[in-house]
């Protein structure tokens, strides 16, 4: 899986979807035209021509209307989803997780998200929980790879185990990184204003019954002429609706089923362990189900893991294949297990209402017909499913996870202390925590520093506590630690989130000198905490020659970060350069190189096309690798601006020497 071309597939896929909207604005249109047409058409007995309506003054306000409420329709959606997966999950009743949670399934979904972000290389996403709907669903929403919500259903909660959760969120993780959850979100907006005709009908309906009841009352043959019209017109736009519904679902089969199968590759592929979402399939195939109740189930029909409304014509109108299918192209022995584990369950079931205490052996036994073998299927499958090694550069590895990262990133998770997990979940303590980071790389004491925030004598020393406990960790922790902070920092108002900003830049500005780390985690909390962190990044620049200036100082400053230096330095830069910057573009010198010339750059770069960051990234990790080894500031400056570029970029380690 290319991340990048994911990334231009999935705006083209946009560009698209506005094709079939304006198709369908076009249509229904004509529809209310061709209603509005069929009642004077009627009244007329048959005398009033159609091309007199269609270039008559009615017909164009009829037009003009029936855009008005589908354009409206949709930016009310627009409106309401800006905010990303948190607005949706308000839409939606989701109940947030507390990072605190002490719930055991909420606890261990949040281990296995945790362990999934620092895997990819970005913030732990925000959690949410559809307490109300007992079968097993979830999928993940938001406008940028870096800032982004999961939700899951309390049946996903409760009925899968580690493994199966593990595959439903790395399928989850597969959507995050091939810019699914904002075509999703625009498809949610545009499929609104399709529908909103209907919804206008049912209005008009529930209107005249009303009228009605009264008209009855007052026996106005006059009014009740003009109700029976307006039930007709009423009656009609629901069809019209349903016909909006239509072709809305075609919309949505066509360009969310491929991704499915993609995404359940990609989770093979993260996790090394078919059993695990495969398992999930089988139990939504085997009974659990997946549809869900919620009023919004049609709308996010195309978001989730599984079908969430039933269909009649499944070929042509379902979001997502068939469980079969799905289960062949993870393993061809899978749609086998499960119709043997689903005949073991129904004998399971036969043999517990007769025989009761005989069904564990059963349930044994048909465990072992699931998972026995696993390994030796997971060779198969994973040989299948894996994307070929590319030698074009570091932009391979964004948007994809190794098991040498899931590995990396269980070991980061063991590494910090039960105490400092605890904190990092508790919102006060997070915060302390990066006031704690700031202050443990500054040349001045943490007496000298703490003064400058504006908290209680007992945050400051909590503050000062937890100083030399960051420093004993090590450097390889303090980009882990943010991470984990995010989600639990989100919580609370926008105003606490600017406070806490606002009184952390004033930390580091104390000591009037801004080293490295204090940059980088200085703007990752700005992107992930001010008032824009989920909004969408616009394309702004199509060119690199548009960017020049400020990809200059970006990869003059990795060259730099590096410890490069003279010809060296000079060399490195021509090489990493040659088909980015124009020509006779020189390394700039060191004292240029600042970390104010480095925040409008890194502004710009925001801006460019998925294709032309795949370049960019290229550039910064040859920096990076230069001397074959990684440096802790190279890292985290390589971090931070793959977090800024919204490139999820997975710990780069040294590659290994060539044989």
């Amino acid at each position: 899986m290319n991340f990048f071309a994911q990334q231009a597939r999935a705006r083209r896929r946009t560009s698209l979807l506005t094709v079939y909207f304006v198709a369908a604005v076009l249509a229904t249109a004509l529809a209310v035209n061709l209603v509005l047409y069929l009642g004077l058409f009627w009244l007329t007995d048959g005398t009033y021509p159609l091309g007199e309506w269609l270039l008559s003054p009615g017909a164009i306000w009829a037009a003009l209307l029936t855009l008005g409420i589908i354009l409206g329709g949709s930016l009310i959606k627009f409106w309401r989803l800006r905010g990303g997966g948190p607005a949706l999950a308000d839409m939606l009743g989701a109940r947030r997780i507390d990072p605190a949670s002490k719930d055991v399934h909420e606890r261990r979904l949040i281990n296995v998200v945790e362990e999934m972000a620092i895997a990819s290389g970005i913030p732990v996403p925000q959690l949410f929980v559809l307490g109300e709907e007992t079968t097993i669903n979830a999928f993940a929403a938001g406008f940028r790879p870096t800032e982004s919500t999961i939700m899951v259903t309390q049946g996903a909660l409760e009925q899968l185990n580690r493994d199966e959760l593990q595959g439903v969120i790395a399928h989850e993780f597969s959507h995050i990184f091939n810019a699914d959850m904002r075509l999703n979100l625009r498809l949610m907006a545009v499929l609104a204003g399709i529908l909103a005709v209907g919804k206008v009908g049912e209005l008009m309906l529930r209107s005249t019954h009303r009228r009605g009841v009264m008209v009855r009352t007052n026996n106005s043959r006059n009014a009740a002429g003009g109700i029976a019209a307006a039930i007709g017109l009423g009656m009609a736009l629901v069809a019209i609706g349903y016909i909006g519904l239509f072709f809305g679902r075609l919309i949505k089969a066509a360009i969310s089923r491929q991704r499915e199968l993609l995404a359940d590759a990609s989770s093979v592929q993260f996790t090394r362990n078919p059993a695990g979402i495969a398992g999930a399939l089988i139990k939504i195939r085997n009974g659990q189900g997946s549809l869900l109740t919620s009023t919004q189930a049609e709308d996010m029909s195309h978001m989730c893991f599984a079908d969430t409304v039933s269909f009649n014509m499944r070929r042509l109108l379902a979001t997502h294949p068939e469980m079969d299918e799905r289960l062949s192209a993870i393993g061809p022995e899978w749609v086998a297990r499960a119709r043997n584990r689903a005949r073991q369950q129904l004998a399971s079931d036969t043999a517990a209402a007769t025989q009761p205490g005989a069904t564990e052996g059963l349930a044994a036994a048909s465990g072992a017909a699931l998972f026995g073998g696993a390994t030796a299927l997971a060779g198969t499958a994973l040989h299948a499913g894996r994307a070929p090694q590319s030698q074009h550069g570091a932009s391979q590895q964004v948007g994809t996870v190794t098991p040498a990262h899931m590995g990396y990133a269980s070991r980061i998770l063991e590494s910090v202390p039960l105490g400092l997990r605890d904190q990092l979940h508790d919102r006060p303590g997070a915060e302390q925590l990066m006031y704690a980071l700031a202050i443990s790389v500054s040349q001045s004491t943490p007496e000298d520093l703490l003064p400058a925030l504006d908290l209680t004598p007992q945050a400051r020393d909590a503050v000062a506590a937890l100083v030399p406990v960051v420093q004993s960790l090590g450097t390889r922790l303090r980009l882990p630690l943010i991470d984990l902070a995010i989600p639990t920092l989100k919580q609370g108002d926008q105003a606490t989130r600017d406070a806490m900003l606002q009184r952390l830049t004033t930390l580091i500005h104390a000591d009037r000198r801004m080293t490295l780390f204090e940059f980088v985690l200085l703007h990752l909390l700005r992107d992930h905490l001010g008032a824009k962190a989920g909004r969408n990044q616009p394309v702004r620049h199509r060119s690199y020659r548009a960017v020049a200036p400020a990809m200059q100082v970006l990869l003059s400053m990795m060259i730099y970060v590096g410890g490069q230096r003279g010809e060296a330095a000079q060399a490195l830069f021509r090489r990493i350069t040659g088909v980015l910057l124009p020509p006779g573009t020189p390394l700039l010198a060191i004292e240029a190189c600042t970390l104010d010339r480095l925040t409008p750059a890194l502004t710009e770069l925001a801006g460019l096309t998925p294709l032309l960051k795949a370049g960019l990234v290229d550039a910064c990790a040859d920096a990076v690798l230069a001397d074959n080894r990684v440096q802790v500031a190279e890292a985290e400056l390589l971090r931070a601006v793959c977090t800024l570029l919204d490139c999820p970029m997975p710990p780069l380690f040294t590659p290994a020497p060539e044989a």
